[in-house]
């Protein structure tokens, strides 16, 4: 049991009058203010891009008893009391993400389908992209941006991690990419910044920067980004509009003054979870889908002059790969290698990644990224270890082993370091040692 929880009167009197209204008894008020006094709801999301199972996934991450599953999300788990799972092997080799609940119904309301182009536009941290990117496995484009290039360091990072091939990530104001892609995605997710009041029980930073007139000046926000995020889905597509938010204002009012202004749109679901009646600290997701009649565009945002891979990259994927499919469509920045699922024309546009970050190539070598290493399966390498558990913390902690594997020849030294089965990062075989090559960084304990 937390200990009692003091709400901002102007939140209570607000929630008090909604649910009231909406149930003509107090009962339903009362019961949401005692949920404040329990012990918040946590979450655990199985990546479909490494775990095909996701029922199978949950030895990953500890005993099944500890875990509910969550609802509206098949791979998705919720527990009450805190874990370590942050601080396991499994969480750095991206085979989960650590994600509240009540988080996980947007991306799984967005439906998203492989091969589809989708976008998710206030992405950041990365939990509802690394959902949606589960959802295409592997097929389709996704594009993920945050405005804040701050915020998106996180997202690189996630992406990364959860082995994601098919997603660029920008930092953009939404009217700069409605300006590019008009009508260009078959589904947009809009998860708006917000007034946070579905954050009050775990985030004590949000409850102390709560005002009286924030839902208004959030409002106001929310009503902008949904305007070009609406711009951007080709006819017959779905938009997505999330808050993690209560109030009527940030929510049933924007959805009402949008559909007030684009009779093209019909809304297909408004979803509520409250804390006191789900599992979870609270959402709110509104379907809209836009009508089948329109100009469809297939062209605009496609870039037409087509680079070939790098030699170097082409060699190294006849030697050290196994031919599976990656990626064609090769982009380079300075020394780095992006790889895209069809080319986009990103000049212009604040680009944190331009692709799958494939490597470096220096002086007509080409060196692997851990990008890479997350994004590949170990059967998509000639040449890979798994080590022991003890090993790989090892590993882990930047250190290089001794590991005398007779069928890792001497003159083939890029190996993919694996644990269980699932890529850790890139190790040199070099003279019995493998040679650590996680990069300075990277996650470790």
């Amino acid at each position: 049991m937390t200990k009692p929880m003091r709400l901002p009167e102007t939140f209570l009197s607000r929630i008090r009058e909604q649910l009231c209204a909406a149930h003509e008894t107090g009962e339903d008020f009362f019961a949401f203010a005692a949920a404040y006094d329990e012990e918040p709801w946590r979450g655990v999301r199985i990546n479909r891009l490494k775990i095909d199972d996701t029922n199978a996934g949950l030895p990953v991450i500890g005993e099944e008893k500890s875990f509910t599953p969550v609802p509206w999300c098949a791979e998705g788990y919720a527990y009450r009391e805190p874990l370590p799972l942050g601080q396991s092997l499994a969480y750095l080799q991206g085979l989960f993400y650590i994600q509240e609940p009540s988080a996980m119904s947007p991306a799984s309301l967005l439906d998203a389908k492989p091969g589809e182009r989708i976008l998710d536009l206030c992405a950041a941290p990365g939990g509802k992209t690394t959902q949606i990117a589960g959802a295409l496995q592997g097929e389709g484009l996704l594009v993920a941006n945050d405005a804040s290039p701050t915020r998106a360091q996180a997202l690189v990072r996630n992406i990364e991690r959860a082995g994601v091939r098919n997603a660029v990530i920008l930092t953009e104001q939404p009217r700069k990419l409605a300006e590019r892609f008009p009508a260009f995605f078959d589904r947009v997710l809009a998860d708006t910044p917000c007034s946070g009041e579905g954050m009050f029980r775990r985030d004590a930073d949000v409850l102390k920067a709560y005002t009286a007139n924030k839902p208004e000046a959030c409002a106001a926000i929310q009503s902008d980004i949904l305007r070009h995020a609406a711009a951007m889905v080709k006819p017959g597509g779905r938009l997505v509009y999330s808050t993690c938010t209560f109030n009527t204002i940030e929510n049933e009012e924007v959805i009402e003054k949008f559909l007030s202004s684009y009779d093209e749109f019909s809304l297909i679901k408004i979803k509520r979870l409250w804390p006191h009646k789900d599992i979870g600290e609270g959402h709110f997701v509104a379907v809209l889908e836009k009508s089948e009649y329109g100009v469809r565009n297939t062209e605009c945002g496609i870039k037409s002059d087509i680079t070939a891979p790098p030699s170097a990259f082409v060699n190294f994927c006849r030697v050290y790969l196994t031919g599976e499919a990656l990626p064609s469509y090769a982009v380079m920045h300075n020394h780095n290698l992006y790889l895209q699922p069809e080319p986009l024309a990103l000049n212009g546009l604040r680009v944190a990644r331009s692709g799958w970050h494939a490597g470096e190539i220096s002086k007509g070598r080409f060196i692997p990224s851990q990008a890479l290493a997350m994004g590949l399966r170990m059967t998509e390498t000639r040449y890979a270890v798994d080590l022991t558990e003890a090993e790989a913390w090892r590993y882990v902690r930047g250190e290089s082993l001794d590991y005398g594997a007779n069928d890792l020849p001497t003159d083939k030294p890029w190996v993919l370091v694996c644990h269980a089965g699932h890529p850790l990062g890139w190790g040199r075989f070099v003279q019995g040692r493998l040679k650590n090559h996680l990069p300075v960084g990277w996650v470790r304990p």
